[in-house]
């Protein structure tokens, strides 16, 4: 039986994807497994950091010992990490690495990583694009592990179709597009309403936002610049109830990302969700959604920042609806198959068995 710590500051009940994927992953390292795991999380707001880091280190002093291996949630641990490591250096130190959490652009944050480079047993990538960046550092012990998802989620739609276009006052020839996720700068929201919903305003089509974030003020703007308040609807964050329905009646799902520096997606796990609900998947072929999506498998990539490209594949998808109907069972069942939570959990454990090795 392998004795397991997983601690990480990204938990329930705090809300977002990381904590939604910790929770996940840690429910499948079971006995069934040869896993005994023990929880060290935080599953508050980011300002409890203050006191959650040093009683983190203060628990790894007196019980990393205990375990054959520490598995830590991302980099910002590293510190709590490297003490337990000096205490405790026959007890593997696991750290998964996300992209931001490296790269995020803060002097004192990066001289803080730095100290701790190459100090760890493996570390976990969730993308190609995160492996290069840690290589370009100078750490290559890594193993890339795709984020997974639970592949059961989407089955049963609490209403169907037509009632949820009547809900929201859409016709019933009405096409949804639809984006769910944080609404920052590099998610491209605002870039796609200006410059694809602007050239679409004349088709039956209407764009669903689900998500809050700093940029949502900057995406009402633009709703207003171009007069699109009938063709763009910003739901806020919303009920897993509803969240389903509208994965399961949309059409069309978009992850329209962008370039910023410094700020790089780590991987598209709403693009898999929306694979998953059989919706025809349009993302930006940049950081590490390519990833996630493989073009052609389980949706289709496109140059980030292409207007064009968007525009024609949307139409396309509108006039010829039988050319990807045919396709939506196929790239669902790859996109189970190779992100199922069964899968990329047994991936982790394969990695904590090396280690002890």
């Amino acid at each position: 039986m392998l004795k397991l710590l997983c601690a990480t500051r990204k938990y329930p009940p705090s809300v977002g994807g990381m904590e939604k994927f910790c929770y996940e992953l840690f429910a499948k390292l079971t006995p069934e497994k040869e896993i005994q795991k023990n929880i060290l999380s935080l599953g508050k707001s980011q300002k409890h950091l203050i006191w959650f880091m040093p009683y983190c280190a203060l628990y790894l002093l007196f019980n990393a010992r205990k375990y054959d291996v520490i598995y830590y949630g991302d980099s910002l641990l590293c510190g709590p990490a490297f003490f337990a490591k000096l205490v405790a250096p026959h007890t593997k130190a696991v750290v998964d690495v996300h992209g931001l959490d490296v790269i995020y652009p803060n002097k004192v944050y990066q001289l803080y990583l730095k100290l701790f480079y190459n100090c760890f047993d493996s570390y976990i990538c969730n993308s190609k694009n995160t492996e290069d960046t840690l290589h370009a550092r100078g750490i290559n012990n890594t193993v890339i592990v795709n984020r997974g998802v639970d592949t059961n989620k989407f089955k049963i739609a609490t209403e169907d179709k037509g009632t949820l276009k009547q809900r929201y006052h859409l016709e019933p020839d009405m096409h949804i597009i639809l984006t769910v996720g944080r609404l920052i700068k590099r998610k491209g929201v605002e870039w796609f309403i200006r410059n694809v919903m602007n050239e679409l305003r004349d088709k039956p089509i209407c764009y669903f936002i689900i998500g809050g974030g700093e940029e949502e003020n900057n995406i009402k703007i633009a709703v207003r610049d171009h007069h699109l308040e009938e063709k763009v609807k910003l739901l806020g964050r919303v009920s897993e109830e509803e969240l389903n329905n509208l994965y399961l009646h949309s059409d069309i799902f978009v992850m329209p990302n962008i370039y910023v520096p410094n700020d790089p997606e780590g991987f598209g796990i709403v693009a898999i969700e929306a694979s998953l609900a059989k919706l025809i998947v349009l993302a930006s072929n940049i950081d590490g959604i390519g990833d996630a999506i493989v073009d052609g498998q389980n949706g289709f990539l496109l140059e980030a920042g292409n207007a064009p490209q968007y525009i024609d594949k949307i139409v396309d998808i509108m006039n010829y609806p039988q050319k990807y109907e045919v396709l939506l069972e196929s790239f669902s069942s790859f996109t189970a198959g190779k992100f199922s939570l069964d899968s990329i959990s047994d991936q982790y454990i394969d990695v904590f068995r090396k280690v002890l090795e």
